[in-house]
């Protein structure tokens, strides 16, 4: 018994950089909407977003793993962040 491909390259478009403590896995999964995967140090989150114009239009931070306080701050320094690492992607 042959085990078949699930997901071939066509299927998934992901793109992955890393920077120092920092990994962030970019999934595309309609024309400019992506999922992220952020992993800082042992912090894990998992944000969608969706450009227009090289630019974040939407961020959401769906799920965090690991202890932390988000604020309007850390919200808006992750959104940054995320907005850095995908211009190092392309």
């Amino acid at each position: 018994m042959n085990q078949l491909i699930l997901l071939n390259a066509a299927d998934v478009s992901q793109r992955t950089i890393s920077l120092g403590n920092i990994k962030a896995t970019f999934t595309e999964f309609k024309e400019d909407t992506f999922d992220v995967i952020l992993e800082i140090n042992s912090n894990k989150f998992l944000i969608c977003m969706h450009n227009i114009a090289d630019q974040i239009n939407e961020f959401e931070i769906i799920a965090v793993k690991w202890f932390i306080e988000l604020s309007n701050k850390i919200i808006i320094i992750l959104k940054r962040l995320v907005e850095h690492l995908r211009c190092r992607a392309e």
